[in-house]
């Protein structure tokens, strides 16, 4: 019987997929978690790139919804059109008014704030879903809550830094995005009793072209061909990144994997400096450690309350801080 050729040794991506499959499941969720951090903060660069090239934030945002919208029609011809049939069509327009500002505020800012300062100032999102809670869905404020809250304000403040010189419009409208933002994750939480993810996914998608359609008139200048490719490429890296962070949540606890959600930071500094001349002052860094080191906290410690049986079963999620 003649002998059977060699294998043809396996090329660099086989090798790397090979390694993925044989790491725990705790190795992958941080891998993806740093890897959508990276995502994220493309997705920024490439905002403020398209602004730079002549395109209002406003556009770049309503082209952002509509190639977000594209993504997702592949799942409705999947699943067929029934997955779009909802019995709270008023949450989705709430939820979508809402979304809307809170997305054209925090485009807006990446293109006049540094990326590091949006990153850091984006750490305090669970900190209004803590406040929102505590006030919208009657959750207890315990003392430990209200330390975290207490120290994420004072990160807050070394990056704004009211009144100086060095104080920047665009922190304070990146703040005031991520505060509406929590806002919408409240609206969220009551459409997940009766919707599903994909049912509220593919509406907010709907929503957030029409709506941002609107503001995107007003100042409209018709894209050219590079700038056109430009808006595509933020589809994908914000598509990539946000399934990145689903599954990595879904492969391990938040408590886990919440500590590298601050490579967006780093992320955002490199590709700052290397694209944008960004060069961060030590404030940045010192209010972005102690804002995410606040988030962190409230996430470890409601996960061990969850496992504990010491939550409601609607909290214990990343988002239900």
């Amino acid at each position: 019987m003649a002998d059977e050729p060699p294998a043809a040794p396996a090329n660099g991506l086989q090798k790397l997929q090979a390694a993925i499959t044989l790491m725990p499941p705790t190795a992958k969720a941080v891998c993806l978690m740093i890897f959508s951090a990276l995502m994220f903060q493309s997705m920024n660069a490439v905002i403020r790139h398209v602004s730079d090239l002549g395109l209002h934030p406003f556009e770049i945002a309503f082209f952002r919804n509509v190639f977000g919208i594209l993504v997702l029609v592949p799942l409705v011809m999947r699943y067929g059109i029934g997955v779009m049939r909802t019995s709270r069509f008023d949450l989705h327009l709430l939820r979508g008014v809402i979304n809307v500002v809170s997305m054209l505020c925090f485009f807006y800012s990446v293109t006049v704030a540094p990326l590091a300062s949006v990153a850091s100032l984006g750490f305090t999102l669970p900190l209004f879903v803590t406040l929102y809670a505590t006030f919208m869905l009657k959750e207890r404020l315990h003392s430990r809550r209200l330390t975290a809250l207490g120290i994420g304000v004072v990160g807050a403040l070394l990056i704004i830094r009211p009144g100086s010189d060095d104080m920047n419009l665009g922190n304070l409208i990146v703040l005031g995005g991520t505060a509406i933002w929590g806002l919408a994750l409240m609206v969220i939480k009551v459409q997940s009793r009766t919707d599903t993810s994909l049912n509220i996914t593919l509406w907010s998608s709907i929503m957030l072209a029409l709506l941002s359609a609107i503001p995107a008139l007003l100042v409209w200048k018709a894209p050219d061909g590079e700038q056109f490719a430009w808006m595509a490429l933020t589809g994908l890296l914000g598509t990539a990144g946000t399934m990145a962070v689903a599954q990595s949540m879904k492969l391990a606890e938040a408590s886990a994997v919440m500590p590298f959600d601050f490579t967006k930071l780093v992320w955002a500094a490199l590709i700052g400096y290397l694209a944008f001349g960004q060069v961060p002052d030590v404030w940045v860094w010192i209010g972005g450690a102690v804002i995410f080191s606040s988030t962190v906290y409230l996430t470890y410690r409601e996960s061990r309350l969850a496992r504990a049986g010491k939550l409601h079963p609607r909290q214990g999620a990343p988002l239900d801080l």
